[in-house]
């Protein structure tokens, strides 16, 4: 059973894991920060680090004893297999004795999901609900942050989202939720979609940040088909161009279009939309 109120934070080095750990700092909690090298976490230097791997049972074993609550972040590796090493994280919690644990999701989390990674999510939700261990499940729309990053250097963000919105969050935003939440004495239990106030086209996205970058931006749909011919020559897996373009058919069927107050609960406090949000962070 856990013997202190250590925090343990997943995936420490990516931006939503030490985001979270930056809150936590600010809020004088202990935590203890799981990467798979030390080395990179130099924004850390007073914190407990270890090394471990979601791929590794013995290293998560050791990275949870002790721990009275946790931050699962989502793994890197093809649906399916990531739901795998999920379940590992789930369980080694189990084991320990974790009396709490964070796991970030995505909005729409379902089997039915035409996103790859929102179906491995759902599954992954599933392993961590036979653990038993109690638990809040956020289940984050895409970041606010990607509608600055998906366009090319042409200014064309290109995919078969067709007229499908999105409900754009704050990474920070989730971040900072999560931390008050692992704070808590009384975490807010359950699954809880993680949307901004507003959700807009692609189209619409993109005229937006073209108005804040003072550039010319748009948003071109494209046939299922042509988008999967030229990202398979980009020579990367063939699951994640399949994930790839199954985050725009998901956006064109209205999987990341939800609305919903539960971040702003949290928060207590009105969520950002996607104008001010990026207007507020003119570096992204």
């Amino acid at each position: 059973m856990p013997t202190s109120d250590v925090i343990l934070v997943t995936g420490a080095t990516g931006k939503i894991g030490s985001a979270i750990a930056k809150h936590l700092e600010r809020l004088g909690k202990e935590f203890r920060l799981l990467v798979r090298d030390p080395k990179k976490l130099s924004d850390f230097p007073e914190a407990e680090k270890v090394t471990g791997d979601y791929g590794d049972v013995e290293s998560l074993d050791r990275a949870f004893t002790g721990v009275s609550s946790a931050f699962i972040v989502s793994g890197y590796a093809e649906p399916g297999e990531r739901a795998k090493l999920h379940r590992n994280a789930f369980q080694a919690a189990q084991r320990s004795g974790v009396h709490y644990l964070i796991y970030l999701s995505t909005l729409g989390a379902s089997p039915d999901s035409r996103f790859p990674m929102s179906r491995d999510h759902y599954e992954s939700e599933q392993f961590l609900k036979a653990t038993g261990v109690p638990h809040t499940i956020l289940q984050d729309s895409f970041y606010s942050e990607l509608a600055v990053q998906m366009f090319n250097d042409e200014g064309v963000m290109k995919g078969p989202g067709g007229q499908g919105k999105v409900s754009w969050v704050g990474r920070e935003e989730i971040a900072e939720a999560a931390a008050k939440l692992l704070a808590s004495d009384t975490p807010l239990l359950g699954t809880f979609p993680m949307t901004g106030p507003s959700a807009l086209s692609l189209s619409e996205t993109a005229a937006l940040v073209s108005s804040l970058k003072h550039r010319t931006l748009r948003y071109e749909d494209e046939p299922v088909g042509a988008a999967k011919e030229w990202r398979s020559k980009l020579g990367v897996p063939a699951w994640e161009v399949d994930t790839w373009v199954g985050s725009y058919k998901a956006i064109a069927a209205g999987e990341f279009e939800t609305i919903d107050p539960a971040l702003a609960t949290i928060l207590g406090r009105p969520v950002s939309d996607l104008e001010s949000y990026l207007a507020a962070r003119p570096d992204l």
